[in-house]
């Protein structure tokens, strides 16, 4: 008789038993250590739209713990692709087999610059794609994200209280620097460029101003499309400097370890973007997290807010001579930029469920808090356009 995987998979949907048996057939190898055709399980950590997480874990006992993760994509719902109304900086949603083999590149590049003992920074190991199924099995990283510490700082945290490696702004500082390093290392030869010239982020200015415009009213919607794209077009060079871009630089996708390591994952790596994106629309989501703009504002204060950014922003420029320098008129008009992209996918948010429902009602108090934050840049570039 031949040998089965030994794992708690009955009545498994096809995809998690594939989970259970690729990780059972190759865990040794990936694990030495562990023993051949080890006890493997599953557990669903999380259910996004667009993927399913899960934490498999190897070995029985007291030797059992988490090894591998598991990330399954799912295709674009009919709400997504029928809510082409909104404007989007990328132009095309792609299906999840391309996102998919996108990311596992991604993971592995990003292994190859930071996986071999690197003192700031970690990297998560790519261990298989299964192409058939749309997983990706990577190393599980033991340790919270950057979002999670900030959560538990905020004001209405009943976990306010941090370990010493998650207090100050190193960490920002040090994301600053993983995205310096990551540009500077990261080849773009062969990608696409996308709002590569000073016409180009106009023109999303003005598709997210109308956006907004038809459905939240000219006074809700205010004015920052409209001065936003008078402001790029007065302080943006005809063509911008380019990098790759990692697709979602967000606090949400940096895990920060017990010794203050930095691990960056999800990269999406499909288009040069303007070299301040990443930067931008890391601040952008550092600053709009959920309970932030839910309570217009009342969650975390300006001053820590304010030092954060200029962490990331410090962490960002190179003291040397030929590192790059931060532009900071291009920054504002590029985290302006992404506001509005993420106001505007906020206002597009499918109306389904109870949960659409308690969205549609904070929708009012939530536009209030991304319109405060685009005055908040429009004032930062009048006061500091150099």
């Amino acid at each position: 008789m031949g040998s089965s995987p030994r794992a708690v998979v009955a009545l498994a949907p096809p995809v998690e038993s594939r989970i259970v048996q690729r990780v059972t057939e190759r865990a040794d190898e990936w694990f030495p250590g562990v023993g051949g055709r080890p006890l493997v399980t599953l557990r669903r950590l999380a259910e996004r739209p667009r993927a399913v997480l899960y934490a498999v874990d190897v070995g029985e006992g007291t030797g059992r713990r988490p090894l591998v993760l598991a990330k399954v994509r799912r295709g674009w719902s009919d709400a997504a692709e029928q809510a082409g109304a909104r404007p989007r900086l990328a132009p095309d949603l792609l299906p999840a087999s391309e996102q998919t083999a996108i990311e596992f590149a991604g993971l592995t590049a990003i292994h190859r610059m930071f996986g071999d003992g690197d003192p700031d920074f970690g990297a998560v190991r790519p261990l298989d794609h299964l192409t058939a199924d749309d997983i990706i099995l990577m190393e599980y990283v033991d340790a919270p994200t950057l979002r999670a510490v900030l959560a538990r700082s905020h004001r209405l945290s009943s976990q306010r209280r941090r370990p010493p490696h998650h207090r100050g702004e190193d960490a920002w500082r040090r994301a600053g620097t993983w995205l310096r390093s990551f540009q500077e290392r990261m080849p773009g030869d062969g990608l696409p460029a996308r709002q590569a010239s000073r016409d180009d982020v106009v023109d999303r200015f003005d598709a997210f101003g109308s956006f907004l415009t038809g459905r939240l009213g000219a006074r809700a919607a205010g004015d920052a499309a409209r001065v936003g794209a008078r402001l790029a077009a007065d302080v943006l060079p005809e063509r911008l400097s380019l990098a790759v871009g990692h697709g979602d630089y967000a606090p949400r996708n940096v895990f920060l370890s017990g010794d203050g390591r930095l691990t960056v994952f999800d990269p999406l790596f499909r288009w040069r973007v303007p070299r301040h994106e990443d930067l931008s629309r890391f601040l952008v989501a550092a600053r709009l997290q959920a309970v932030q703009v839910h309570t217009r504002g009342l969650a975390y204060g300006a001053a820590g807010l304010d030092r954060r950014e200029r962490a990331v922003i410090e962490g960002y420029c190179d003291d040397s001579d030929d590192g790059p320098a931060v532009q900071l008129a291009e920054l504002r008009c590029l985290q302006l930029l992404i506001t509005l992209d993420r106001w505007s996918a906020l206002v597009d948010s499918p109306s389904r469920g109870w949960h659409a429902r308690v969205r549609k009602a904070s929708l009012h108090r939530a536009s209030d808090c991304f319109r405060d934050e685009t005055r908040r840049l429009l004032l930062l570039v009048e006061s500091d356009p150099g």
